[in-house]
C-alpha cells in the first residue's frame, strides 16, 4: 500500500496504468483544441506533512544549504541561460517526439513541461524560459500527433474526438519516455523531477506522478476533472501529499477537486491562489510563469548558502 503524500495547492483563476485505449493511435479526421484557463490571490493553510522515505530524503536534500565560496556562487549566478538543445525521444511504441532541452548552468534537478491537447511546445516555452533562469534543467516536449511531433499518419488537427481521445490515451508513454531521457541528462539530478502540465497535460503529469517517486513536486495550470478518460480528481486524491500548485478560477470545477483532494487527505497542506473566472488564460497571464517558477524552486531546489 502507497504511503502518504504532502499536498500543497494554489489555485489560480502520470505512469504504471495507462487508460484502456478505445482503438489503436487514430490517422485521420478532425476536431478543436480545447482552452486553458487564468492568476492573483492568495490564501495559507499549513500542516506538518508525510511523504514516502525516498521523496522525502530528496526534499530534504533539496532544504538543506549548499555552501559554495563566493566567486563560485557569483560565477554561477553571472551564467547566462543557454539556448534550448533541439532533441528527438523515441517512446517505447516507436514514436518520435520533437522536443526541447533548456540546460542549467550546473548539475540541477529536472522540470518536464507538458502542454495542453491540441497545444505545442511553443506555447510553453516563457514557463521553460523562467524554470530554467531559476536554476532548472528543462524539458519541453510536443505530445504525439502536436507540434513537430506531428506526422502524415497522425495530426492531431485533423482527428476526430473519438481519435483524440484514443491518441491521448496513448500519451501517457510520451511522458514515460521524456521523463526517463531527462533524469538520464548528465548534468540532472537522476532522482528530482518535478512535472508542469496545461490543461489537459495536467491529465498527463498527475497520472505519471502516481507512480513515480522521482516527482517530488507538480504544477497543474487549468486542469480539468475528467479529461480524454483520464479520472483527474480519482489520481489527485491518490497523490495525497505531494507538493501540488494548482491553478484555476475562483469556483471552477479545478478548485473544488483540490479542497476534496485535501480532505481525504490525513495531513495536507493546503495554498489556494485564486485568479479570476475572466480575462487572460494562464498562457496570457506573464506573472504566471515567475510565480510558477519560484515555487518549484522553492520545493526541489537544493537551497544554496555562503561560508
Amino acid at each position: 500500500m502507497r504511503s502518504r503524500r504532502f499536498l500543497s495547492l494554489r489555485v489560480s483563476g502520470a505512469l504504471a496504468h495507462e487508460p484502456a485505449p478505445l482503438t489503436s493511435p487514430p490517422r485521420e479526421g478532425a476536431g478543436t483544441a480545447p482552452t486553458a484557463a487564468p492568476a492573483v490571490t492568495s490564501r495559507k493553510l499549513t500542516t506538518v506533512p508525510r511523504i514516502p522515505m525516498r521523496r522525502a530524503l530528496v526534499l530534504a536534500a533539496a532544504a538543506a544549504p549548499i555552501f559554495l565560496a563566493p566567486t563560485a556562487a557569483a560565477a554561477a549566478s553571472s551564467n547566462k541561460s543557454a539556448p534550448p538543445e533541439n532533441v528527438e525521444i523515441k517512446t517505447n511504441d516507436g514514436v518520435k517526439l520533437a522536443a526541447s532541452f533548456y540546460k542549467p548552468s550546473e548539475r540541477a534537478p529536472a522540470v518536464l513541461v507538458l502542454h495542453d491537447a491540441g497545444g505545442s511546445r511553443a506555447q510553453v516555452e516563457p514557463f521553460a524560459e523562467r524554470l530554467q533562469k531559476q536554476g532548472f534543467g528543462v524539458l519541453t516536449v510536443d505530445l504525439r500527433g502536436h507540434g513537430g511531433s506531428k506526422t502524415d499518419k497522425l495530426d492531431w488537427d485533423k482527428l476526430s474526438e473519438d481519435e483524440k481521445k484514443s491518441t491521448w490515451s496513448f500519451a501517457p508513454r510520451d511522458v514515460d519516455a521524456a521523463a526517463a531521457w531527462v533524469l538520464a541528462q548528465q548534468n540532472i539530478h537522476s532522482t528530482s523531477l518535478s512535472i508542469l502540465g496545461v490543461g489537459s497535460g495536467c491529465a498527463l503529469a498527475v497520472r505519471h506522478a502516481k507512480n513515480d517517486e522521482n516527482v517530488v513536486s507538480l504544477a497543474l495550470l487549468a486542469p480539468h476533472t475528467q479529461d480524454f478518460g483520464f479520472d483527474v480528481r480519482a489520481d489527485i486524491k491518490a497523490l495525497a501529499g505531494l507538493p501540488t500548485f494548482l491553478a484555476a478560477p475562483k469556483d471552477d470545477e479545478a478548485e473544488r477537486m483540490a479542497i476534496d483532494a485535501n480532505t481525504s487527505s490525513g495531513n495536507p497542506f493546503v495554498e489556494f491562489v485564486l485568479a479570476p473566472a475572466k480575462g487572460t488564460t494562464v498562457l496570457e497571464d506573464k506573472k504566471l510563469p515567475m510565480r510558477v517558477a519560484a515555487w518549484l524552486g522553492e520545493k526541489a531546489l537544493p537551497k544554496k548558502g555562503k561560508k
